[in-house]
């Protein structure tokens, strides 16, 4: 277990690089470690945007169960974290349970220094995270555009937060953050150039986790129960290991056990879209993947996915990828 304080957050990277006898690179507000052993394979970095805004990356794969406790702070921070990939746990002190934040989940925390929080990553899985650090107090005192925007606007939406307790906003899965938070994740240069390339990702991926809160908390869930909502988010999981199959709204709808109408209702709440353009998402991801990583050619891969016409397949990739699958093989 790692212990860390909320008030000393550059000397955390060091102190990984310590814990992990890790290879330690710093320079312009950022810093990075490295590592290729039994204890972990990947990387984590932090940069600094500006006072008061700053920003965490795990690339990593640990071996063995990871646990950070960090000690929080007056200055009460809030945290917006996404996961790109994979899971992890997180608590505060008084609290016997941990909460398991999922991939593709929001998680905003705000602690109190009364209490602390746990982490723990765990073993043997593929982790991608990006997570937003931001001080109100310093962000307010700069003369920046993009800071007092930012000051303004998590003032007005965050002021229902408990003014003295810690608090932890759980958030529906989605797959409208991932997109800028895949960005700042990929990312570990740590010169003025990686800064500059992470930077409009950043403030991208903080505006989306600030609109997605709002839509969570105004949102009628009326019609779908919580045991419902939970089936559901295991949807991801259940058309990735079946992409190849025809997976309509009726045949989802029976595997869930719930009908097509809350089955529609569902997906767009916890992932911001219909369920067509979900899966469609799912599968272009898969492919991009697969053009990546495999010698499979166009044909085979439009098979893996599920998708029967190339010409289809190659229309929607280059929509999506700004190239088409022949040139994204070259």
């Amino acid at each position: 277990m790692l212990n860390l304080s909320d008030d000393l957050v550059a000397d955390h990277v060091r102190k990984m690089a310590v814990h992990f006898n890790a290879k330690l690179d710093e320079g312009n507000d950022a810093s990075t470690i490295t590592m290729d052993n039994e204890q972990a394979k990947g990387f984590i970095s932090s940069y600094r945007i500006f006072s008061g805004l700053s920003v965490w990356v795990y690339n990593i794969k640990f071996g063995s169960d990871y646990k950070v406790d960090l000690g929080l702070s007056d200055a009460r921070p809030y945290y917006f974290s996404y996961n790109v990939q994979g899971h992890y746990l997180h608590r505060f002190g008084d609290e016997e349970d941990y909460s398991k934040i999922l991939q593709n989940q929001n998680l905003i925390v705000r602690g109190s220094p009364e209490t602390f929080e746990e982490i723990v990553f765990p073993a043997n899985v593929e982790l991608k995270i990006a997570v937003i650090r931001v001080d109100l107090k310093l962000v307010g005192n700069l003369h920046i555009r993009n800071a007092r925007r930012i000051f303004l606007k998590m003032g007005k939406v965050f002021q229902e937060f408990p003014s003295h307790r810690h608090y932890r906003h759980l958030g529906g899965i989605n797959t409208e953050t991932e997109k800028h938070a895949s960005i700042v994740c990929e990312n570990k240069d740590i010169d003025l150039v990686g800064g500059l390339l992470t930077e409009a990702a950043v403030f991208s991926m903080l505006a989306s986790q600030i609109h997605v809160y709002r839509k969570n908390i105004s949102i009628n869930q009326s019609s779908l129960s919580k045991s419902e909502l939970s089936k559901l988010t295991s949807l991801a999981s259940f058309v990735k290991n079946n992409l190849e199959a025809s997976l309509t709204i009726p045949t989802l709808s029976r595997h869930f056990g719930i009908s097509p109408k809350k089955l529609q209702v569902g997906v767009k709440y916890l992932y911001g879209d219909s369920v067509g353009r979900y899966i469609l998402s799912l599968r272009m991801d898969h492919a991009k993947h697969l053009l990546n990583t495999t010698d499979l050619n166009v044909t085979e891969v439009c098979a893996c996915v599920g998708i029967s016409s190339r010409g289809y397949f190659s229309k929607v990739f280059k929509n999506r990828y700004g190239k088409s699958p022949s040139h994204f093989l070259e």
